[in-house]
């Protein structure tokens, strides 16, 4: 048995054992009256501020452990998060562990001659973040992920054999007064509902860029305006960015408006090289794009709303290219589990006619599609209509979610290709006439937050292959199961 997979049951073991046991704990009684009482001002400990870890672990803050003793809770990992030298400098040190074993059927529709992988994914992650009061800052995170047992061909989300994941520095340029910071270097990016910028954390290797950013944030408002470039995984050597790819932005988000929000976004591309548009031409892309999102809630209700368009030039070709995406729910906050019902609809255009002069097919751009087209990422956002309703609930309140998502998938043009998840043409009829239904996809997932530090993912999702992939080729409906342990501090 291999070592890493040894290391993750111990520690799964552990964790389970300890968070049974608080379970079965007695529950405190009332003290007697002559002892001290809780005075009525105290909160209680649910109430005060203790660790959270956040996706982004840089936006993570441990100031509150300036505090007194018993002004937040106390957590083990709490001699590291703080560590002061003298009074202007902190440190905190963080980490994390995750193991996922994946086993899959037919992933591409047994265009593969082996249809069936099981497979273990490992991921470490260790960071520091250094602070000169609010002034300046370097953040410092290392990565090693491994994959092990997968009889496929490798995917470069899966190995980054001890690299650096992020390397930046933060500097408030106008003076800790002024709520505006320059920040260079290798950094993750992630923005609104993650459908065009996204670090992926479902990858074992997430995203990031090297680049320089400006932000600004106060009480109502957050600008962030950023020059960068993607970095190109190199499993056994060091990392470097793509030479021929700029990626731009600015993206600005209202928060004015209470359990409301507004943003409004800039983003571009350029890229130099040999790249195939869908009219079959080649050369460098341009790429410009407008968009905006309106997300809320309103008692049990909730809701989003995101439109953006595309323009510019590929290979010669004009681009004109447009998403929509809307979704909504309802939680029922009095039934048992507090169910949530909601349904989402998204369309984002694709090539018409292959042998004209203009690009109708939307550029995904750095998506987290894993968690809106489905978990076997089999889809990708371009040239595709996607319908889904979905049911989640909480068995046991703040500890276990189990959620359960019907997505149906049709190619908006006929006589454009089926994408990736990672933005690749996979299959297509120029002529159009092997229908435009992909298929549909069932995921369910069952999430149980163990404890702070530790959560544990169980998921199975099975797809029902439709017209356009049984005229196209193989056709075997694929599968997907996987468990995943996951411990941050």
């Amino acid at each position: 048995m291999p070592v890493r997979l040894v290391f993750f049951i111990l520690v799964f073991m552990f964790e389970a054992v300890q968070a049974i046991g608080q379970t079965l704990q007695p529950k405190e009684t009332a003290p007697p009256p002559e002892t001290p009482q809780t005075p009525p001002t105290a909160k209680p400990d649910a109430a005060l501020p203790g660790p959270r870890y956040f996706n982004l672990r840089f936006d993570e803050d441990f100031s509150y452990l300036d505090g007194e003793p018993g002004t937040y809770r106390e957590d083990f990992f709490d001699p590291i998060k703080n560590i002061r030298f003298g009074e202007d400098w902190r440190l905190s040190v963080g980490g994390e562990f995750r193991f996922r074993l994946e086993a899959e059927t037919n992933k591409l529709f047994d265009a593969n001659a082996r249809t069936q992988d099981t497979f273990q994914l490992y991921r470490y992650l260790l960071h520091l973040d250094l602070k000169y009061r609010d002034a300046f800052r370097v953040f410092a995170q290392g990565i090693a992920a491994f994959d092990e047992d997968r009889g496929l061909p490798p995917r470069p989300i899966d190995e980054n054999r001890w690299d650096l994941q992020q390397l930046f520095t933060d500097l408030r340029v106008a003076g800790e007064d002024v709520p505006l910071t320059l920040r260079m270097g290798r950094q993750e990016l992630q923005y609104g509902k993650q459908r065009w910028v996204s670090p992926l954390e479902w990858a074992n290797v997430r995203r990031r860029f090297d680049g320089v950013k400006a932000m600004w944030e106060d009480e109502r408002w957050q600008l962030d305006a950023w020059y960068a470039k993607p970095v190109v995984v190199k499993p056994r050597q060091g990392d470097d960015w793509d030479e021929q790819f700029d990626f731009y932005g600015a993206y600005f988000t209202y928060k004015g408006i209470p359990r409301h929000g507004i943003d409004v976004y800039a983003l571009g591309t350029h890229k130099t090289g040999s790249y195939l548009n869908p009219n079959g031409k080649v050369g460098d892309e341009s790429r410009f794009m407008l968009g905006s999102r309106f997300w809320g809630a309103t008692g049990p209700w909730d809701y989003e709303a995101e439109v953006a368009g595309q323009w510019g030039h590929w290979a010669g070709d004009t681009i004109q290219a447009w998403n929509i995406s809307l979704e909504g729910g309802h939680v029922f906050t009095e039934a048992p589990w507090k169910p949530r019902i909601g349904a989402g609809f998204d369309r984002a255009t694709g090539d018409k006619d292959p042998r004209d002069s203009k690009v109708g097919t939307i550029d995904q751009l750095f998506p987290l599609g894993h968690a809106l087209f489905g978990y076997l990422d089999l889809i990708g956002r371009n040239n595709i209509t996607a319908v889904n309703v979905n049911l989640s609930a909480w068995p046991v309140e703040k500890q276990v979610r189990s959620e359960l998502a019907f997505h149906s998938f049709w190619l908006t043009e006929d006589k454009d290709a089926l994408y990736s998840a990672a933005g690749r043409p996979v299959r297509r009829d120029p002529t159009g006439t092997s229908g435009s239904e992909v298929g549909h996809e069932l995921d369910l997932t069952i999430l149980w937050n163990v404890d702070v530090h530790s959560k544990v993912l169980f998921g199975y999702s099975h797809f029902w292959d439709g017209d356009f992939i049984s005229n196209t080729g193989k056709s075997e409906d694929p599968d997907l199961f996987y468990v995943q342990f996951q411990y941050k501090f």
